[in-house]
């Protein structure tokens, strides 16, 4: 369970020779590829899950934040089960158990049900990103790791756009479960891909492994259980009015500090914060927390805008979503011919999160009626924002670390990454839920019949129903059901149109933090 045990040296060549030369960094590739896929398919199809499990869509912010404290357990022990399985039995049987989680999942009844396997598939799946991009800088001398690089990347871009394409069309066909039921069989072949390819290094000696850290391991897991159902709860009860809950906030934030001031004195640590005296790696985390926030943030609204605001179905969405946020493959190819060029990565970086806040501010403004041609450009840039933000603060944020410090800076990272996106969820959700009750209230106080423009518009569907054959008392309840409809349909879009102001928002503030910064260049 310890960060800070002995690095395998770098070979001179891969590990593998002949096929398995050529499988295992596709194996490590696809691996990562699932851990996006399901945390993208997730995102944008939380909708649809709640609507099939009878629940409203802010219980499954329950399922996100277990998915993600389970995420951040699970790296933590990620070193500590690699030091006795080795990398490839460790990320061969996460994949394997992911499959099984899956199916419990699938089989949930209730988001308590859903929240339990979401905590499963997160402390299996969670670890993933950085096990395998940490075993590419391991296992590949510096001349072929960038072939590997490339393609780990291409995975993450490809499955990312794959999640809402194919997803869309198989929940469409077959119902929600087929989030989940989709990555069982990808999870069991690349599991057995790897168990096949990825070469057996990282298991030490019982004598050179670390010690299990028990009691600080249970004091991170309570700090960050008591930390996210404060964060829960805070969408129903006033902070300030809730001493059971400042309570508990204080009480986690001392066990925080607590695990914390144990990690960075203790000699062989679970997590290595060291890392975090470089002021460069500060801002790259910075950095990554913004853009991942922005960017799962986006994943939800462009979700709850195409399906609830426009009326599209949910395989139209997905499809438009998809096919868009393939571009990004073409860009990543450019990004990997040029990049070398591209000296002043700050730049690049703060043209991004503006793109964000312009992708927000193009969103936030168009109208109910608005045509597809009118989405393609803001979807497009969306899918490039990994281009212009995360690729390029990742070539800053690692470069102060010598190789056997890059995994443990790695694993803050995502430990980074599994709490943004946690927190972005919570956030955008409280926030859609609160503005759709309030323009639901303003819109049904006009729903009057002293109001003359709804008492007419009442009547013209009403005589439009009863033209159509239905009786006099039954066209003026389905006149009144229409009516609901379009209340509710227009209240989604409204409160929709203001997540994309608070994410252009965030953007333009997350710009002027990048343009402000002295410590990346």
């Amino acid at each position: 369970m310890t960060a800070a045990a002995p690095t395998p040296a770098l070979p001179d060549a891969p590990a593998a020779s002949g096929l398995r030369t050529l499988l295992f960094p596709l194996a490590i590739a696809l691996a990562v590829g699932l851990d996006y896929f399901d945390n993208s398919a997730f995102s944008f199809f939380i909708s649809d899950i709640a609507g099939g499990i009878g629940a409203p869509p802010d219980e499954l912010i329950w399922s996100s934040s277990a998915y993600a404290v389970a995420g951040v357990l699970g790296i933590l022990q990620h070193q500590w089960w690699v030091e006795r399985l080795g990398h490839r039995h460790y990320i061969g049987a996460c994949l394997l158990l992911f499959a099984a989680a899956g199916v419990l999942a699938a089989l949930s009844q209730s988001s308590a049900e859903l929240a339990v396997a979401r905590a499963l598939q997160g402390y299996l799946m969670g670890p993933m990103m950085g096990a395998t991009r940490i075993l590419i800088q391991q296992s590949f001398a510096p001349r072929e790791r960038g072939r590997a690089t490339r393609l780990f990347l291409c995975s993450i871009l490809l499955c990312s756009a794959l999640a809402p394409l194919a997803g869309g069309y198989l929940v469409a066909d077959f119902g929600w479960r087929a989030v989940f039921v989709c990555t069982i069989p990808v999870a069991l072949i690349t599991g057995g891909l790897v168990m096949l390819a990825v070469p057996a290094t990282g298991r030490l000696p019982p004598e050179q492994r670390g010690e299990p850290h028990l009691w600080p391991y249970v004091i991170a897991a309570l700090a960050l259980g008591a930390l996210q159902i404060v964060a829960q709860q805070l969408r129903t009860s006033p902070f300030s009015e809730s001493p059971g809950l400042e309570g508990l906030a204080l009480a986690g934030v001392l066990l925080l500090g607590a695990f914390l001031w144990h990690q960075w004195h203790h000699p062989r640590p679970l997590l290595h914060l060291h890392g975090l005296k470089e002021a460069t790696f500060r801002t790259g985390l910075m950095l990554y927390a913004l853009y991942y926030f922005i960017s799962n943030a986006f994943s939800y609204l462009v979700s709850r805008f195409l399906q609830a605001g426009l009326g599209y179905p949910v395989e139209n969405a997905g499809h438009l979503v998809g096919v868009t946020s393939l571009v990004a493959l073409a860009g990543a190819l450019l990004y990997f011919r040029f990049a070398g060029r591209l000296t002043r990565k700050k730049g690049l970086i703060t043209t991004g999160f503006v793109l964000a806040a312009l992708i927000g501010a193009w969103l936030a403004h168009l109208p109910p009626d608005v045509s597809q041609s009118w989405l393609l450009l803001p979807l497009t840039l969306r899918g490039l924002l990994l281009l212009f933000i995360a690729l390029p603060v990742a070539n800053l944020a690692f470069q102060p670390f010598a190789m056997e410090l890059y995994p443990h800076s790695y694993r803050v990272k995502n430990i980074v990454k599994q709490m943004a996106y946690s927190f972005s969820t919570a956030t955008i959700i409280v926030l859609e839920q609160h503005r759709l009750a309030l323009h639901q209230t303003q819109l049904a106080a006009n729903a009057s019949l002293s109001n003359p423009v709804f008492a007419s518009a009442l009547d013209q569907l009403t005589q439009r129903f009863a033209q159509a054959g239905a009786a006099l008392a039954a066209a003026h309840g389905l006149a009144l059901a229409e009516i609901q409809r379009v209340i509710t349909q227009q209240a989604n879009f409204m409160s929709v149109l203001d997540g994309f102001v608070f994410l252009g928002g965030v953007s333009a503030v997350a710009a002027g933090y990048a343009l402000w910064q002295r410590q990346i260049h």
